[in-house]
């Protein structure tokens, strides 16, 4: 009987506590729509960090014992980001009790912060916060930072911090300027002893939108972050990004050629999408000559992602910027999102310090005025995706000129992945490709010296006035080995 009345001790406290998350989050969104119904309002900057350029605020240090939740128990602790260099836009940090759910408003501090040789500024604002977690033992690790606009990276075990993910993409890659939503307001709430996963919650806003959001992040090999997100539309736009992840690629396989040590510079290398009819498609990454925007069709998507698949240290020889550690994120619709596409930005860079690959889901519909959406999903951050799917992975895909033909183009697709290996019988393996414009000559299928994976060699002459949008597969006696390779060739 005593062992009956704690358990139904547990499951009360259980209850009540999932019933007052829902009741916040009901408010939060409550007060998104009454502030879409508004005109946007964009938060003044703090005069005293204004001037803090990257050199000073690269300099700037946390004070330990300013982190929260370092008393309670918890293996969860928070670090705080202040105003300066790029990050202007001062957000409010809250926190939720676990006991009573009453809110408690964090107030920033100089004194939360060394600011080595620089000159302390007399007052600071929070520009954001990092999540920390025991994932090797007792080290507490990174595992998710907010800072900037709507920007946020999670990492999992033995990765580094490389794409990111946004709350919202507003008119990327259009003619009017893009709208960069930002985060305003936060609420953490605090984990009991024993927690693995913890909840915050958000207030977005911009000119376009106004949002409320709820994360979930559990730490892990393969730490994720379930959204739920909220959103309100001050205006209609003409894109509306959910979903967005942001990353960049300089070089690769394909190239472009760079005089640089480094045969790979990226933090992703294609564009992955698992269709709702369930097709796995692969998309390498490029860095154009100009901007190049491209897309995906499809109906209830089951994922999309921008995957970092090659793993090993001497494709990229950087040992500073650890390339081969960056984090593959990978999203999950939950719930039906219906008709629409898949869309990828590539931007032209020159240096690998500036993002210039974003990929987010569009909604076949237009939105309006007024208008209320609901998306949820979960983002993971992986260090493998061959668990995404069985079929043989692309690993690689080079492309160069044919001689004597100035139109055509030569790809070698390379696949890897246990259904090739198994294959004993080579002549069954047989290629499936698709040629939107121009014309496909030739297809050849060989297997590299001591090695179970399959190359394919296609050579494709390109239409001189429309982009190729070419797709191929292998199979082995009518089955599917491998997933689908897609690239956009443009004359």
């Amino acid at each position: 009987m005593i062992r009956l009345f704690v358990l139904l001790l547990v499951y009360v406290g259980m209850a009540s506590s999932s019933a007052a998350a829902q009741d916040f989050f009901g408010t939060l969104v409550d007060r998104a729509q009454a502030s879409a119904a508004q005109p946007y309002r964009k938060e003044a900057p703090i005069p005293e960090t204004v001037s803090l350029g990257y050199d000073a605020y690269r300099g700037i240090r946390f004070r330990p014992e300013s982190m929260l939740w370092r008393e309670g128990g918890s293996d969860f602790r928070v670090e705080f980001f202040p105003t300066g260099f790029l990050y202007q836009t001062p957000v409010k940090l809250n926190v939720i009790a676990r006991t009573d759910r009453s809110v408690t408003a964090l107030t920033p501090s100089p004194s939360m912060f060394d600011f080595g040789a620089g000159r302390t500024p007399a007052s600071v604002g929070f520009a954001g916060f990092k999540l920390t977690y025991p994932l090797h033992g007792q080290r507490f690790d990174e595992i998710v930072s907010f800072l900037g606009a709507s920007y946020f990276r999670p990492i999992g075990n033995g990765q580094t911090y490389g794409a990111s993910a946004r709350g919202l993409a507003i008119d990327t890659a259009q003619p009017r300027s893009e709208e960069f939503p930002e985060f305003r307001e936060f609420w953490l709430v605090e984990p009991a002893p024993g927690d693995v996963s913890v909840t915050l919650y958000a207030l977005l806003e911009s000119p376009g939108a106004s949002g409320a959001y709820a994360f979930v992040v559990t730490p892990g090999p393969r730490t994720t972050v379930d959204v739920d997100a909220r959103l309100f539309l001050r205006h209609g736009v003409s894109v509306l990004g959910i979903a967005p992840l942001t990353s960049m690629f300089l070089s690769g396989k394909s190239g472009p050629w760079r005089d640089d040590f480094r045969p790979e510079v990226h933090d992703s290398d294609g564009l992955a999408v698992l269709t709702g009819a369930g097709e796995s498609i692969w998309r390498p990454l490029g860095n154009p000559g100009t901007l190049q925007v491209s897309a995906l069709v499809d109906n209830n998507p089951r994922g999309f992602g921008l995957l970092q698949r090659e793993r090993r240290f001497e494709r990229y020889q950087d040992g500073v910027a650890q390339y081969q550690a960056r984090p593959s994120l990978w999203i999950e619709p939950k719930g039906d999102w219906g008709e629409g596409e898949v869309r990828l930005v590539e931007i032209p860079t020159p240096s690998e310090y500036h993002d210039n690959i974003v990929a987010f889901w569009v909604s076949r519909w237009p939105v309006a005025k007024g208008q209320a959406l609901e998306y949820r999903y979960r983002i993971s951050a992986l260090a493998d995706d061959a668990a995404l799917s069985p079929l043989a992975r692309v690993i690689a895909a080079r492309q160069g000129p044919i001689e004597g033909n100035s139109k055509a183009r030569r790809l070698v697709v390379e696949f890897e992945g246990d259904a090739l290996s198994a294959l004993e019988v080579e002549r069954l393996v047989e290629s499936n490709v698709t040629v939107s414009a121009g014309r496909f000559l030739r297809a050849d299928i060989d297997r590299p010296p001591g090695s179970t994976n399959r190359r394919l060699f296609l050579d494709v002459e390109l239409d001189g006035r429309r982009p190729s949008d070419i797709r191929a597969h292998l199979t082995a006696g009518g089955e599917r080995l491998t997933e689908t390779f897609n690239i956009v060739l443009r004359p």
